[in-house]
């Protein structure tokens, strides 16, 4: 039984009207050049689903929404065969939105970011990828993290331990190997937190003494 206090729903057509207004009818992501569809998101979320399977993880705390990601394969993405960067790899999951609410959003990007890592490493995805910005010194930290963003701050994504493979401007293709991490349940976020934080200290020594 899952906890109401604190609550993660894996996003399928089942909650697609619990979605704030912004994510239900966003196509950023899914069609190239068009922004905005409440009828093409929700026939898009059901194709997806039946390819993919849940598409995302909503977080709430008190039966107060939290946060939203969104993340799958390229192939349900096509704009990231053409963002700056691009394009996405095959054999990676992508991030490629998150919708935060205003307690504490850098924490619940964390949070959410760690659930979507979770859940990707147990469908036997091999990495996961994002879009990183690499912002201004003078931007402050607190605004890095508005409501909702498509291109996450470059700063968070390596505190992860993600590594730029690929950059144009100030935006870069972010990845994160997650195949040689212990494997964690989805929801385990604490666990595999320290998993991924262990992890890559101990990359970053073996590559230091080489």
């Amino acid at each position: 039984m899952i906890d109401d206090v604190n609550q993660i729903l894996a996003v399928t057509d089942a909650v697609a009207d619990e979605l704030p207004a912004c994510c239900a009818d966003c196509v950023f992501w899914q069609r190239p050049h068009r922004r905005t569809s409440a009828r093409v998101k929700r026939r898009w979320g059901k194709v997806a689903e039946r390819r993919f399977g849940p598409w995302g993880r909503v977080l709430r705390e008190n039966g107060a929404f939290r946060g939203m990601i969104q993340y799958g394969p390229r192939s349900i993405f096509p704009r990231t065969r053409v963002m700056p960067a691009g394009p996405a790899s095959s054999d990676a999951a992508v991030v490629t939105c998150v919708y935060l609410g205003t307690d504490d959003p850098a924490g619940m990007c964390e949070r959410l970011f760690l659930e979507a890592l979770a859940d990707v490493q147990s469908r036997g995805y091999v990495a996961v990828e994002a879009f990183g910005l690499n912002y201004p010194e003078d931007v402050p930290h607190l605004d890095r993290f508005g409501s909702h963003h498509t291109l996450f701050d470059r700063d968070f994504l390596d505190g992860l331990g993600f590594v730029a493979i690929r950059s144009s401007g100030q935006v870069s293709l972010m990845r994160l190997e997650i195949a040689d991490l212990p494997a964690a349940s989805p929801g385990r976020v604490v666990a595999l937190g320290h998993r991924v934080v262990g992890g890559i200290s101990r990359r970053r020594v073996r590559s230091a003494s080489a």
